[in-house]
């Protein structure tokens, strides 16, 4: 049966598809018994059926549940239902993604793209300080909301591509490039030892490609 015909797990009522990726399907759902709208992200039906690409999804679960802070989506379940499918449950963000927010009006003012700065960079230096390193800091993986005051917040969202940088074994093929082109730092671009180089500092040089475009358009 389709998803978007099913309630999944008992719990969450499908409400519309919101996006899709190389690994899934994005989903925003509503919590039957909470009422509070969620998003969660199936794993690919031809996914599951590899072993790297099931552990990569399982091994993005593991990194969210451990990062707790308001500047990065939060996670609250991963599950694998009776269809032997894999997914898992965050936080519904509304706003916009900073590439939307570009392509509809522009570089926003230099207080707020400043703002935006600081607000990003304190996610990255939680996620790095947990000792992982995001390797796709780019203007889709950042999206702007509101607080419970109306000020702007910033969430850092997608881990499916972060890495440890100690302690775990690396899913990524040897000489497979990972993130996107436009903002990824030179070392992506290095083929194994690259890969191996690509650290914090990598985050740091991908953002600052972000904020130029912020402020530049």
């Amino acid at each position: 049966m389709p998803l978007l015909s099913k309630e999944i797990d008992e719990k969450y009522d499908v409400l519309e598809e919101i996006g899709s990726g190389g690994m899934g399907s994005i989903f925003k759902v509503r919590h039957r018994l909470l009422n509070e709208e969620r998003v969660i992200k199936v794993m690919r039906a031809q996914m599951e059926q590899n072993a790297e690409h099931r552990e990569r999804f399982i091994r993005e679960a593991r990194f969210a549940i451990r990062l707790r802070d308001q500047n990065i989506a939060q996670l609250y379940d991963f599950s694998i239902d009776e269809d032997d499918t894999y997914y898992i449950v965050m936080e519904y963000i509304r706003g916009m993604n900073l590439e939307e927010i570009l392509k509809t009006t522009g570089p926003p003012k230099v207080s707020l793209a400043l703002e935006i700065g600081c607000q990003s960079l304190h996610g990255l230096g939680v996620l790095h300080h947990q000792g992982f390193v995001h390797r796709d800091v780019s203007p889709d993986n950042l999206m702007l909301t509101q607080d419970l005051q109306g000020k702007p917040l910033v969430k850092l969202i997608d881990l499916g591509i972060a890495k440890p940088l100690v302690g775990e074994r690396n899913l990524t093929q040897t000489g497979l490039f990972m993130g996107k082109v436009r903002y990824a730092s030179p070392e992506h671009f290095g083929g194994q030892d690259g890969e191996a180089s690509v650290e914090t500092r990598s985050d740091l040089y991908s953002f600052g490609v972000v904020l130029y475009e912020l402020l530049t358009g």
